[in-house]
């Protein structure tokens, strides 16, 4: 039986804090998988090729939201046309907003105790069924421009790549709008643009300031932004807005408690297909990574894949998610 492979990169601020972390993934996968500690794309190819020949059942990613989309870029790309395995994301980044939006909570070790139990025990597991983003090329669970990506390279710049960094800089923001400061006015720039959302030419007021695509609910600090993603499959919620600040901030409320309705002062659509021409070249932000300035994006709906939750049973609001079943994997039984 081939078992759990485990992807670990020990460039994740977690993998770096605690170096032992990746000996402990190995005697919690046992004889029942293998880890590959990856620092390098190299390395991460090498892993995803292994696993592929061997056939493995499962691949549990370890390491944040950008080391998910960077793997997933690389497996679908050595996968093929063959069947990709369900995904397990250990939690192990700085924000984990992805694993979170799968319900995925607690540390990436214990995930993949409780993965491991059940997969030795040959228990099914629930996948949640999703597709992710092909943004010129990449592939990502969430596209951002604008707010986003200039917020995330201060966010970087400052050095405190943590929750509690993420807090004080959104603090920082909301102070600096409010008094019309530099830090205010450089995130709240303008962006001249064209939208079109499958074929259809949507009339923004041409000088949007933040606009998102994604196929995970949640942005970090918890905001429930994209409530409807992935409900439909090829399916993502598409969001923006040209309001001032302080009237953004209003939304704040109904945005952590995952309101589905709309919002007075952002615009949210479904799409399959999104084409954006910007007047002037944008750095942006996949999956809170930053990418050199493009000025034409063509993002439509990629693969679907499983992802694993180990969790023995989703919360009330997941049920109208997209789920599957993988397992049993053998006939074996412990004694």
């Amino acid at each position: 039986m081939p078992g759990i492979g485990v992807i670990s990169n020990r460039n994740a601020r977690l993998n770096k804090l605690h170096p032992e972390l990746k000996d402990q993934l190995a005697f919690v996968i046992g004889s029942n998988g293998e880890v590959s500690s990856t620092g390098s794309i190299k390395d991460a190819y090498h892993a995803a090729e292994t696993f592929r020949k061997i056939g493995i059942d499962i691949i549990a990613i370890s390491g944040g939201d950008g080391t998910a989309h960077r793997t997933m870029e690389i497996l679908i790309e050595v996968y093929g046309e063959q069947r990709l395995p369900p995904i397990l994301l250990l939690p192990t980044g700085t924000q984990n907003m992805v694993p979170r939006s799968f319900g995925i909570e607690g540390s990436g070790l214990a995930n993949l105790m409780l993965a491991t139990l059940r997969y030795r025990h040959n228990m099914p597991m629930r996948c949640i069924r999703r597709n992710m983003l092909k943004v010129n090329g990449h592939i990502s669970f969430m596209f951002g421009i604008g707010v986003a990506a200039r917020f995330m390279e201060k966010y970087y710049e400052s050095g405190q790549t943590n929750p509690v960094g993420a807090a004080k800089l959104l603090a920082k923001l909301v102070a600096s709008t409010a008094s019309n400061g530099d830090l205010g006015r450089y995130i709240m720039q303008r962006l001249p643009c064209h939208l079109t959302l499958d074929g259809e030419q949507i009339q923004t007021k041409a000088n949007v300031h933040t606009m998102f695509a994604s196929f995970v609910e949640r942005l970090p600090l918890h905001f429930v932004l994209f409530p409807r993603c992935g409900a439909d499959e090829g399916v993502f919620e598409v969001v923006y807005s040209d309001e001032p600040p302080l009237k953004v901030a209003a939304s704040f409320l109904p945005i952590l408690a995952g309101h589905k309705g709309p919002l007075p002062t952002l615009t949210r659509k479904l799409a399959r297909h999104m084409v954006l021409d910007l007047d002037a070249p944008e750095t942006y932000t996949l999956d809170g990574e930053l990418y050199p300035a493009e000025s034409h994006f063509d993002i439509t709906s990629g693969p679907e894949i499983e992802f694993v939750v180990p969790a023995l049973s989703f919360k009330a609001e997941d049920e109208d998610l997209r789920y599957s079943q993988v397992g049993p994997w053998s006939m074996r039984f412990l004694l």
